[in-house]
């Protein structure tokens, strides 16, 4: 019989024997020295590791022996990130994390049947609260609590204050695991990569996020982990990549990302002719892969072994061994082109059967509608920029449209249709921003979520921005699927030559050195 890892909102709280004995065996690990690969400090390098932060932060004294190199090359600084191998690593990293304090937790006299709680922020105001039990300094008995960090800054005074905007689950909408490549759709779970440890410089398809991991995944990281309001190079555990699974709440933010990626694969659209859609690759680099470098996780004992993501992908087989207490996705996915006959007027049941007699057929590559004149600086709270488009590139946009409508004797799906935020850079990892597509000029954005195209979080972006670093100093990039607001602007006739794309700061005092390159839009057909 399967574990079922719960949700952490519906334990009771604040200390359910759940999270009592997650905080015990938390303790447990932190004593452990980090050259044992089953300690605290071991497990948190494996996501990403920086000698000299870590050193200043306290978490290993200075001169402490370390690893041997050799360890240190096979299980620290393994994360995968901009890479279709994101969400299955992450799951293959739970597990072992999972075993581990399962492990401890029976030593400690708990029961062996513990699984990971995960935390479900996308339901209502209180889902969007931190659990109490990370908050609270002090166990039941009074002991320190080693759930707790100081280093979880919040919005600056370590309230955690989560904006509806940052976990709305838009990528349930994308129907397909892999992405095409840059500037069109990045997909589900990514785009194809090799072993990918953040941005990598020379290979633009690495600096892409994808849907899920770009909207939750990295914009609750930075909401967490925030920054200092006096130093805002002062950030969060979970706002630094090599710092953020040091921090208690990441294992919950991961685990409740991993149970997405379930929900995701549990919607169906039985009209559809692609049988590919809400599957995982079949492809065997994604399903054996990567060539370059194996994913290694230690057993309770420290003994190691290897995993590809065709080793996760049942949760319930032995080797994993779990279920989630929520795996339906919160709403069906509706086909691009149902949602805009049924915004033209169209009957749901109508539109469902016009959308269920279009053959699917892949995407194309992505084809540029227009760009702004220069690289654009984000230094006030809010800043806007134009984006010319080219006549040509528009007018077959429009013709999409047209042939999707039921004016056409055979309708078409629309073309999709992506902002693209091209090279971000930003010496801080600590910054959200909320990017609009023309907002009314001195309109509340809150007034107007139809123009609201989404959130982007820099979680990666330092290192990737670093002129010296691994990464080149190209930045990150992202891709949002903007064929909604599109669409409605040609059904009222109001997609001009030109479409204003305005920033709003969602963490203040965070985004004066933020840069990026290009804004540009490009249209992906059929």
């Amino acid at each position: 019989m399967p574990r079922t890892r719960r949700n952490v909102w519906k334990l009771s709280q604040p200390w359910d024997d759940v999270l009592l004995w997650y905080a015990r065996a938390v303790g447990e690990l932190q004593t452990r020295p980090i050259t044992d690969p089953t300690s605290w400090a071991s497990l948190g390098a494996m996501h990403g590791f920086d000698r000299g932060l870590w050193t200043a932060l306290g978490y290993i004294a200075q001169g402490a022996p370390l690893p041997p190199s050799a360890v240190q090359a096979r299980l620290w600084q393994q994360c995968q990130h901009q890479t279709w191998y994101f969400l299955s690593w992450h799951r293959g990293y739970l597990a072992a994390f999972e075993a581990i304090v399962r492990s401890a937790v029976v030593k400690l006299g708990g029961p062996a049947d513990w699984a990971l709680p995960y935390w479900n922020y996308s339901t209502d105001v209180q889902s969007r609260r931190l659990p109490a039990a990370f908050a609270d300094t002090k166990l039941p008995d009074g002991q320190d609590n080693p759930l707790f960090t100081e280093r979880r800054y919040g919005r600056g005074d370590g309230t955690i204050v989560i904006d509806p905007r940052d976990v709305m689950l838009t990528a349930l909408n994308e129907r397909y695991y892999t992405g095409t490549g840059p500037n069109g759709a990045t997909g589900f779970g990514g785009l194809k990569t090799e072993f990918s440890h953040f941005a990598t410089a020379g290979d633009e398809t690495h600096n892409y996020n994808g849907q899920l991991e770009g909207r939750p995944h990295n914009i609750l990281h930075v909401r967490i982990g925030g920054f200092d309001p006096s130093d805002s190079q002062q950030v969060g555990l979970m706002t630094n990549p090599d710092t953020a699974a040091l921090d208690p709440i990441f294992w919950l933010h991961h685990a409740n990302i991993d149970r997405l990626w379930k929900t995701w694969l549990q919607q169906t659209l039985p009209r559809t002719a692609r049988p590919d859609q809400f599957k995982n690759p079949a492809d065997a680099g994604w399903l054996d892969g990567p060539r370059d470098r194996k994913f290694v996780m230690p057993r309770p004992d420290g003994t190691e072994y290897t995993f590809t993501s065709r080793d996760v992908t049942d949760t319930t087989a032995p080797a994993l061994d779990y279920v989630y207490e929520e795996e339906q996705p919160p709403q069906p996915a509706t086909p691009v082109l149902e949602a805009r006959l049924e915004r033209l007027g169209v009957a749901p049941g109508r539109a469902a059967e016009i959308a269920g007699a279009v053959v699917m057929s892949p995407l194309k590559e992505p084809e540029l509608v227009g760009a702004n004149d220069s690289v654009l600086r984000l230094n006030s709270p809010d800043v806007e920029t134009a984006v010319r488009l080219d006549r040509g590139a528009r007018n077959d946009l429009l013709e999409s449209m047209k042939r999707s409508t039921l004016e056409s004797a055979t309708p078409h799906e629309p073309d999709h249709v992506y902002l693209n935020l091209e090279n971000i850079k930003s010496p801080t990892d600590a910054a959200i921003i909320y990017v609009y597509i023309n907002l009314p000029a001195g309109a509340n954005p809150d007034d107007h979520p139809e123009c609201f195209a989404g959130a982007v979080s820099l979680f990666g972006a330092r290192k990737a921005t670093a002129a010296d670093g691994p990464h080149g100093g190209n930045g990150i990039s992202e891709s949002l699927d903007i064929t909604a607001i599109v669409d409605r602007l040609h059904i009222n006739d109001a997609l001009g030559p030109e479409l204003s794309v305005k920033f709003v700061a969602g963490t203040p005092n965070a985004t004066d050195k933020i840069t990026i390159d290009r804004v540009s839009i490009y249209r992906q057909g059929h």
